[in-house]
């Protein structure tokens, strides 16, 4: 698996490419935006670790510009105290985010769960491919088509709405839509289901 690590701190890039070296991982790396388009297009690697706050063109752009052209999973890495960065990445397409500082049991854990995710979504049959009333969703496309109009989604939206759709009428708790959709068995934070749900 390929993962590329950028951001323009390069004491991070370096740690976290040696550490991801030594969990099996080739890395990229890249330390500013225009950059990290470049080898991204240049590579294509299975997940790209995006610092939000990069030089040139920061990370919100190169996630949006990744939005356009492929389904790469992003995870964005934010600063402790910047809840906006969050919720504007994940509107943007990003899979996840971390917030600085974070453990690297924390980011293998994320990486995991966003690289099985992936894999699953890869994996599955036309049994993904699911209509209800005027919206039809193709979950391994990851193509929703609303009355005759075609909308892309991420993988992740991809998954919460095939989770929303395949359990109408249902409860689900934060923690369950968590568990199914982003691979975490631990307790999650209700503003990624939020942000997601707001942006379906």
């Amino acid at each position: 698996m390929k993962i590329m690590v950028a951001d323009d701190d390069r004491d991070m890039v370096d740690m976290l490419s040696y550490w991801l070296k030594g969990h099996g991982y080739d890395v990229v790396r890249a330390f500013d935006g225009e950059q990290a388009i470049k080898r991204w297009r240049e590579t294509l690697p299975d997940l790209v670790i995006l610092d939000v706050q990069m030089p040139k063109i920061d990370g919100f752009e190169v996630c949006r510009q990744m939005r356009t052209e492929t389904n790469s999973m992003v995870l964005i890495l934010t600063a402790h105290d910047r809840e906006d960065d969050e919720v504007r990445g994940l509107e943007l397409g990003a899979d996840d985010y971390l917030r600085k500082p974070f453990s690297p049991r924390q980011l293998l854990a994320r990486i995991k769960a966003i690289l099985r995710r992936s894999s699953s979504t890869r994996g599955s049959s036309n049994s993904s491919a699911v209509t209800v009333g005027p919206i039809s969703l193709d979950a391994m496309r990851h193509e929703v088509v609303r009355e005759g109009t075609k909308v892309r989604l991420t993988p992740t939206e991809s998954r919460l709405l095939h989770l929303l759709i395949t359990h109408t009428g249902q409860v689900l708790t934060t923690d369950m839509i968590i568990e199914r959709v982003w691979g975490y068995d631990e307790a999650g934070d209700s503003g990624l289901v939020k942000t997601h749900i707001r942006h379906l």
